[in-house]
């Protein structure tokens, strides 16, 4: 985004508008125009492309609008920053590009991101979706991109799945860097789209994806409310994260 939306002279529910049918109407790859958009906004030609041009900037094609990769995830984040909805705008964005940008907003915190990590260990095989670490810390997410609240069974199943896949992940630490003095802490992260009726579950933290910084800055004070599973390692996480890139 050039300029933020919350400069627009333009209710911020308006924007939110403009910019949700923006990501409609673009998805898949497609291509609209800003007659288009306006109309299916319900605003008029003019706000639509101011809107638009803070998004894209004022060199943009008003009859060829394209909004697609990292430029979708831009717009996504900044709009949240400036307040828009998450669970409005984040619906828009794909499986994969929902992972990216978790994993986008965690590297901007300074952690070092992998997404999708196939672990292997004694013969059983798991998936994580995004990991990030910034020394000693190491969050394991689970990404829900799920279009309801999580809460009861289907909360505590997920939750237990992630602690599970925790523990896993600290064995496949100490297979990946060896055994040693080096402490590392992994903490099992939920990450959803609309919240939950619970911030925490049986330790595992519940996080709806327009406060993951938010829960970034506060970890040093809530993480010791959370799961922390602790592994011994010989050597530094970024020894993981160099070979993974390999």
């Amino acid at each position: 985004m050039r300029n933020s939306s919350s400069n627009l002279n333009i209710r911020p529910e308006i924007v939110t508008r403009v910019v949700e049918n923006l990501l409609k109407l673009t998805s898949h790859g497609d291509i609209t125009t800003i007659d288009v958009l306006a109309e299916h906004s319900m605003v008029s030609r003019d706000v639509a492309f101011e809107v638009v041009s803070r998004l894209l900037g004022k060199g943009f094609n008003v009859n060829d609008v394209e909004v697609t990769g990292d430029v979708r995830l831009s717009i996504v984040l900044e709009c949240i920053r400036d307040g828009a909805p998450a669970e409005i705008l984040a619906r828009h964005v794909s499986w994969k590009d929902f992972e990216a940008f978790s994993a986008r907003v965690l590297s901007e915190y300074g952690f070092n991101v992998l997404t999708n990590l196939r672990l292997r260990v004694s013969r059983k095989r798991s998936e994580v979706d995004v990991l990030a670490a910034k020394s000693p810390i190491v969050l394991l997410l689970d990404c829900k991109r799920w279009g309801a609240v999580l809460s009861g069974k289907r909360l505590s199943c997920i939750s237990e799945s992630q602690m599970r896949r925790a523990r896993m992940f600290a064995e496949y630490l100490s297979n990946m860097l060896g055994k040693g003095e080096k402490t590392v802490e992994i903490i099992p992260v939920i990450l959803t789209l609309y919240g939950s009726s619970k911030q925490v579950e049986s330790g595992v933290a519940i996080v709806p994806v327009g406060l993951l910084g938010n829960f970034v800055e506060k970890l040093p004070e809530i993480k010791y409310d959370l799961e922390r599973i602790k592994a011994k390692v010989g050597s530094a996480l970024d020894a993981l994260f160099k070979r993974q890139k390999e």
